[in-house]
This record gives C-alpha cells, sequence and structure tokens, in this order.
C-alpha cells in the first residue's frame, strides 16, 4: 500500500506535519486551524469567521489529496470555549448540509489564541491510488 504526502505552496503548513497523508484509498487531513492562507491571521468577525476559514483550509487540503468534502468520514473538532459551539454547528452544517460525517469534539486549549481546530478523514476520489 503506497504513503504519499499531500503538500503544495497553497497549503500552508503552521507546524512540523504535513497537511495530509494519502494511504490508500483514506486521506488523512492534519487539523486545519481558522487563519487566512493569505496573511497567516485569524479573520475577523468571531468564531463563525474563524470556523469558517478552518472548513475552507480543510476544502482546500481534500482537494489538493483527490477528495472533498463529500467524500468525509470523519472530523474531529478541537474547540476553546464551550459557548461557541453553537455558533460553530450553525457554521459546520454550512459546509456539511446533508448527511454530515462522524464527528469527535473536545474543549481544548490551543496555541496563539485560536479559537478551533478540524482535521478529518476522507477517501480519495478515485479510490485507487
Amino acid at each position: 500500500m503506497s504513503r504519499e504526502i499531500v503538500s503544495g505552496p497553497d497549503l500552508p503548513v503552521h507546524g512540523p506535519y504535513s497537511p495530509a497523508v494519502r494511504v490508500g484509498g483514506l486521506l488523512f487531513v492534519s487539523a486545519q486551524p481558522g487563519l487566512d492562507p493569505a496573511t497567516g491571521a485569524v479573520p475577523a468577525g468571531g468564531v463563525d469567521a474563524e470556523c469558517r476559514q478552518a472548513l475552507r483550509n480543510l476544502e482546500r487540503v481534500l482537494t489538493a489529496g483527490g477528495s472533498g468534502l463529500a467524500l468525509v468520514a470523519r472530523t474531529t473538532l478541537l474547540y476553546t470555549d464551550p459557548a461557541d459551539l453553537p455558533a460553530i454547528n450553525a457554521v459546520y452544517a454550512e459546509f456539511f448540509p446533508a448527511d454530515p460525517p462522524a464527528r469527535s469534539a473536545a474543549v481544548v486549549t490551543l496555541a496563539a489564541g485560536r479559537r478551533l481546530v478540524v482535521d478529518a478523514i476522507a477517501a480519495v476520489a478515485d479510490g485507487d491510488r
């Protein structure tokens, strides 16, 4: 079974890890923060904007790895404030409006004032890579 690192100039890395790793027909995406890739900053607009950006970043990595939101089997959502969960869930539902993936979520402490990160495991579109 092959193991391939998914990377590229439009996939910013915020630590010592790969944006994603493709193994057989699965894509394992590292936690994506809500940082704007153009500026490296959290977008203005509160947790809604940060969550939306994190999910856009997730979608960008999925696409680069030959997958997409519709092929996500599981996500893990880490967030810092339990009071943010209703807003996070509302934005999450925009990206997964029907038949959402399985999800785990936990309240944690994140670096650099970030409020959330999201990772995923997804099928690869062609599955035979």
